[in-house]
């Protein structure tokens, strides 16, 4: 009950995260349990903003990496060791990483290396190749989901400027734009999961952003920023020309 996700919470969301915690399996994929109270349902939404689940449905959830050791059913520690022993970490295939590379438009590779050299982000050159390079699972986003949105965009009205104008700040010190979760943590919005990827989606929707597909680290103002003046400094000096020749 002092795990910090929740340690300041009211109690019926420390009782909720007792629940939760105790009713996981020992995949640490729980199933809300049907006699968990009906108030400590209508907050399971904000144990999922404040870090405690990772993903959440309509009767399902997981909790998140940092609070899974609490899991009820968890393994005993020494079992776990042994199972991490005995199964090999995937290795990074730099080969193939590279013939990705050379195989991608020039346009995509620049993107791709400018995300990989990128030394204000650092990233793992692995993760940055598992990125580009791995299949992208389809959204699907639950009712709860949707709810615990329609909460939170009541209390960031200006969601859409702040994130058009975070891109361009972001690209400019970058060299390429923010993924998902650093849009999110450098707004200070703290959300993760599947409500995290529902708050971008919507702002992509609403042509507050747009992005190159599938592409990651893509994210850049949209229409409807571009209308209130948010363009990326490239977009504004080619504008610029543009109305100078006119």
């Amino acid at each position: 009950m002092s795990a910090k996700p929740i340690k300041k919470l009211p109690p019926v969301a420390r009782l909720a995260s007792l629940f939760l915690a105790a009713h996981s399996t020992s995949k640490l994929l729980g199933r809300i349990p049907p006699d968990l109270p009906a108030a400590c349902r209508t907050v399971l939404p904000e144990l999922l903003q404040k870090g405690f689940l990772t993903e959440l449905s309509e009767d399902r959830y997981l909790l998140d990496p940092a609070v899974q050791h609490l899991s009820g059913q968890r393994r005993p520690a020494a079992e776990v060791r042994s199972a991490k022993a005995a199964t090999p970490e995937p290795q990074f295939d730099g080969a193939a990483w590279e013939q990705w590379k050379n195989q991608a438009t020039p346009a995509l590779r620049r993107h791709a290396e400018a995300v990989e050299h990128c030394a204000v982000c650092a990233f793992p050159v692995e993760r940055v190749a598992e990125a580009f390079t791995g299949s992208v699972r389809p959204h699907w986003f639950s009712p709860t989901v949707k709810t615990a949105y329609g909460e939170w965009k009541d209390a960031h009205p200006e969601r859409g400027r702040q994130a058009a104008e975070f891109t361009v700040a972001f690209g400019a010190e970058h060299g390429h734009g923010p993924s998902y979760a650093q849009l999110c943590a450098g707004l200070g919005w703290g959300l993760k999961g599947p409500l995290r990827a529902f708050v971008v989606k919507r702002l992509l929707a609403n042509e507050w952003l747009t992005d190159t597909g599938t592409v990651p680290w893509t994210l850049r103002p949209g229409l409807a920023a571009q209308a209130q003046g948010i363009v990326l400094p490239k977009a504004r000096s080619a504008a610029v020309s543009a109305h100078a020749g006119v």
